[in-house]
């Protein structure tokens, strides 16, 4: 049976195609490129960019740190020796080494870096109704008419720090209402037992037996009374897409990774990163649109033993992100789908007492590939101690507008919050260099 959390979360997804209840004022659609796709990978915490993306072998040793840098198979491009795989793959990414916002806090650094906005103090906070919406929800609510799948997926688990964010702002509907959230795909993909919703229906019930289940119709009811009122379209909607969800045989098979083959799987790695970035694979074959990997509770927050902890953490964002890449291309989607690999912020240039890093939110680098950036590149530079951007500055919000333009859909497309007041999907440039 259905638990509560799981019909609030079929809810989300079926009010992903309400244009005609919220666009009262007539406005266009966005436009945007046919197949336009994105996986956001998000290593929550602050991994450096000195001892990943960025190193700085000619700085002093407590800036430079243990870990060597090795060449690439882009000539000038060197990357951290805990990245062989990511050397193999560099000709298809951009390493982007000149990212910088003025955020020090986890929550702030995350928001910015989901949304764009810096209208948020640098603190500790919950996500709010009147947050910016992140990018999930924004494709939610561009979506002219009801999908087979959902726009847009989070996977493993939302984005939080325990105590200080159980729910952390960025990730979410905010302004536009938690029906615009993503779907939420939980659990862990890389264990035996892997069960998510979409498989937990015998596959001899179609959506006409489902529709007869009065126990699911009774769930379904109670969870629509939760969900905020978009009128009763809205709501009649819920109940149409709920069944479209857990019933279309695309999604159900994208959510099955008995289906890969054990050598596409291996090539991933067994791990929680690793099956993740495959299923966003399988997902964005099945026709989801945007896909957000989110690392768990500061994974990458090194204040001590960074250099110790490393070779343990970097090794599966290593072979998971150069074997999506890889597969991507392989499989002709890199070009239609752009992923976006990084953190809040970096980490500081001296290494501290407790040998490790910490907050640097003014240089430090996000990696892309696909989706119409150009591959074989670095864009921007940092100082030579890694501290401050040294030319070619991007914000995130000029990150996200790039995304958005890679997507097709124009940054300055109208957005409305519920009381009808307009924003802007993005108010940062589109870096045309990258393209």
């Amino acid at each position: 049976m259905l638990d509560r959390r799981e019909i609030l979360r079929i809810g989300a997804l079926s009010l992903f195609g309400l244009a005609a209840a919220r666009r009262a004022v007539g406005r266009p659609p966005a436009r945007r490129k046919a197949n336009g796709n994105a996986i956001f990978i998000m290593l929550q915490g602050g991994p450096s960019h000195l001892d990943l993306w960025d190193p700085k072998p000619d700085a002093p040793q407590e800036v430079r740190g243990k870990f060597k840098p090795i060449t690439t198979a882009v000539p000038g491009l060197s990357v951290g020796e805990l990245l062989p795989l990511t050397a193999v793959v560099a000709n298809k990414l951009t390493v982007v080494r000149s990212m910088r916002h003025q955020f020090t806090n986890h929550i702030a650094g995350t928001y910015v870096t989901l949304t764009g906005s810096t209208d948020q103090p640098d603190a500790d906070r919950e996500a709010a109704t009147k947050d910016f919406p992140g990018p999930g929800a924004v494709l939610n609510y561009l979506q002219e008419t009801p999908p087979q799948v959902p726009v847009s997926v989070s996977l493993p688990n939302w984005l939080s720090i325990p105590g200080p964010s159980n729910r952390m702002p960025g990730q979410y509907g905010g302004f536009l209402g938690t029906t615009y959230d993503p779907f939420l795909v939980a659990g862990e993909p890389h264990k035996p037992g892997f069960k998510p919703l979409s498989l937990t229906l015998p596959d001899d019930m179609d959506a006409h037996r489902l529709a007869g289940r009065k126990t699911l119709l009774e769930q379904l009811d109670t969870a629509t009374k939760a969900l905020e009122t978009q009128g009763t379209k809205s709501l009649d909607r819920l109940n149409a897409t709920a069944y479209q969800m857990l019933t279309d045989p695309r999604m159900r098979r994208a959510l099955d990774l008995s289906r890969e083959p054990e050598k596409v799987r291996d090539r991933y790695g067994a791990t929680k990163i690793g099956q993740s970035l495959l299923l966003a694979r399988r997902l964005i074959e099945a026709g989801v649109r945007f896909v957000g990997y989110n690392d768990f509770n500061q994974h990458w927050d090194d204040h001590g033993k960074l250099f110790e902890n490393y070779p343990r953490k970097v090794g599966p964002v290593d072979q998971a992100h150069s074997a999506l890449v890889a597969d991507l291309s392989d499989r002709g989607l890199l070009d239609e789908t752009l992923v976006i690999l990084g953190g809040e912020f970096g980490r500081t240039p001296a290494i501290n007492k407790d040998g490790g890093r910490d907050h640097w939110p003014r240089a430090y680098s996000t990696v892309l590939a696909g989706g119409g950036v150009r591959g074989g590149q670095v864009y921007g530079s940092s100082d030579s101690r890694g501290g401050d951007v040294a030319s070619q500055p991007v914000s995130p919000a000029d990150l996200l507008a790039t995304m958005w333009h890679c997507l097709g859909v124009d940054p300055d497309a109208e957005l409305r919050d519920r009381t009808d007041r307009p924003y802007k999907v993005c108010t940062g440039r589109v870096v045309t260099e990258l393209l």
